[in-house]
């Protein structure tokens, strides 16, 4: 069965620094109760790519519902988009 395939990228302007091992997740992100914890590492995976999209169901161990969940929820709060294809 093929892989699910969805790209996203984060959302409006951030934190950025000369140095790409330097990134600055939002404690409003990561403090936030609405959100669960696969969010929350989804989210910090959206970072570490510095605005590129990405799919984040490739290489994932998590199931898809999962990750699903997590997107979704992350579209909801605003912080990540859908994209086309990178």
């Amino acid at each position: 069965m093929p892989e699910p395939e969805e790209w996203i990228a984060a959302n409006g302007p951030r934190l950025v620094s000369d140095d790409p091992d330097d990134t600055a997740i939002p404690d409003t992100v990561l403090d936030d109760p609405g959100l669960s914890l696969a969010a929350k590492g989804l989210y910090a995976l959206v970072i570490l790519r510095q605005g590129q999209p990405f799919n984040p169901y490739e290489d994932a161990f998590e199931d898809v519902g999962t990750i699903r969940a997590a997107v979704e929820e992350l579209v909801s709060a605003g912080l990540v988009s859908r994209v086309p294809k990178a």
